[in-house]
């Protein structure tokens, strides 16, 4: 009995070691890299993530990385093994998720959070963009809020339910190709969707939209379907417009803090006639208050998923080209929206948690009476597999700011300043050879890593 126990011991300590050390690996100096545009070193870094359960985390990394390199042809084919890639893990494995009963989620392939998979349209219609494939980049701007709809069915309601972004970059490309009545409807969308972003994200509608929208409903005369030039957008008599999608800093780490939970004697009583599940939401509820029901056993100690709230330096962009200059209003905010996602699903989490780690505990109790040598083993494995799920992309932007400038046609020279809130100059790109033509939009990106 005790051999078979230990070579269980055994086959699980190993098996959460590999579920989680191999992220923990290529995340250490994988940002240092990313942040200097040390890509090459940065891709080393990914190789070890290439197989087994962080194997979603490599494409994604790998497909912006390559984004950044300008190889978008690259790019959209590593975001596409992704998105399949992520559509095959809905099929559960039930070995997997058996063992992340006794273990922890770190044992289990990452599917990804649901902001990071639709993250991934939003790329791979700029690669388009960029590819002269304006169709294609349209494609996968209606899928991401398809998307969005298709995880609210299986994961439950959520604060993250329609992405406000993606329909207003949506409009900007309908109104760039002339389909007016389709740039209309997704501007309605992206006002509707602020609105919610509004109130749960804090992010506030970009001041554009409500231009945007005006301008575009004039346009129709309150008339929809009709038929425009499609190689213009409606601008300012003969000039063109250029939009700067600027992406700050990085999106908040995943850390691990770890709590501790008081068992009481009437709890182990209690667990011989009812529900774990039911008894471990008692026990979850105990981290904010704590009602003495009689004396502390054993204090269960339980780690969890946290962010790392640290914000970039950056602020915002000021846009200089000649005469002309502006500045960048946030659009996309993807560290609220993460922080906001887990404490939606935090409870259910701690549940969870907790539920499996008194589980292990009442595993530890009764193997300690059957052999003390038994009983370590048991504890052993109880404080080895108690590992948060900290995985997450970690290469995306903590948010995603756009710039407008109305130029003439030509070639321009376009300057960006990365400022603070103080509004000191921390950072400075300067892009040449900007091509504006008349009466058509031009987008470009870039990302400030500070």
């Amino acid at each position: 009995m005790n051999t078979l126990f230990s070579k269980y011991v055994l086959i699980i300590f190993l098996a959460t070691c590999s579920g989680c050390t191999t992220y923990a690996q290529f995340t250490g100096d994988f940002r240092t890299h990313v942040a200097s545009r040390n890509y090459t070193q940065a891709l080393e870094n990914l190789n070890t993530a290439k197989k087994g359960n962080n194997k979603l985390l490599y494409l994604l990394e790998t497909g912006l990385i390559a984004h950044y390199q300008q190889q978008y042809e690259k790019s959209n084919r590593y975001f596409a093994a992704a998105e399949k890639h992520a559509n095959e893990l809905y099929t559960k494995s039930v070995t997997r998720q058996a063992v992340a009963l006794i273990t922890n989620d770190a044992i289990k392939k990452y599917r990804g959070e649901s902001f990071e998979l639709v993250a991934i349209h939003y790329y791979r219609a700029l690669n388009y963009w960029y590819l002269g494939q304006p169709e294609d980049a349209l494609v996968e701007c209606r899928k991401a809020n398809l998307k969005l709809a298709q995880y609210a069915i299986h994961n439950g309601e959520t604060s993250y339910k329609n992405d406000a972004f993606i329909h207003y970059i949506t409009g900007l490309f309908y109104e760039a190709t002339g389909e007016y009545n389709d740039a209309y409807i997704s501007y309605q969308h992206a006002q509707d969707a602020y609105e919610h972003y509004a109130s749960e994200f804090q992010i506030p509608a970009p001041q554009t939209l409500e231009s945007d929208l005006q301008r575009v409903s004039e346009s129709l005369n309150g008339v929809q379907l009709v038929s425009l030039d499609p190689t213009a957008f409606l601008a300012p008599a003969s000039d063109g417009e250029l939009v700067i999608f600027s992406e700050v800093g990085f999106v908040p780490r995943k850390l691990e803090e770890e709590i501790d939970l008081p068992i009481y004697d009437n709890d182990i009583k209690r667990s011989k006639k009812i529900k774990t599940s039911v008894l471990a939401k008692d026990i979850s509820d105990r981290r904010h208050r704590v009602r003495h029901v009689g004396n502390v056993e054993y204090w269960l100690q339980v780690a969890l998923p946290k962010y790392d709230a640290t914000p970039p330096q950056t602020n915002t962009v000021y846009i200089r080209s000649g005469e002309h200059n502006g500045q960048t209003t946030l659009a996309q905010n993807y560290a609220s929206i993460a922080q906001t996602s887990l404490n939606h699903h935090y409870p259910g989490i701690l549940a969870k948690t907790t539920a499996r780690a008194f589980v292990k505990y009442l595993a530890y109790r009764k193997a300690k009476k059957e052999n003390k040598v038994l009983g370590f083993l048991t504890n052993l494995l109880n404080v080895s597999t108690e590992i948060a799920d900290t995985r997450s992309w970690v290469s995306l932007p903590h948010n995603i700011q756009i710039g407008r400038l109305a130029l003439t046609p030509g070639t321009h020279t376009v300057t960006l300043e990365a400022r603070d809130i103080n509004g000191n100059v921390i950072e400075t790109k300067t892009i040449e050879n900007v091509e504006i033509n008349p009466g058509q939009r031009t987008f470009i990106s870039h990302r400030f890593y500070r």
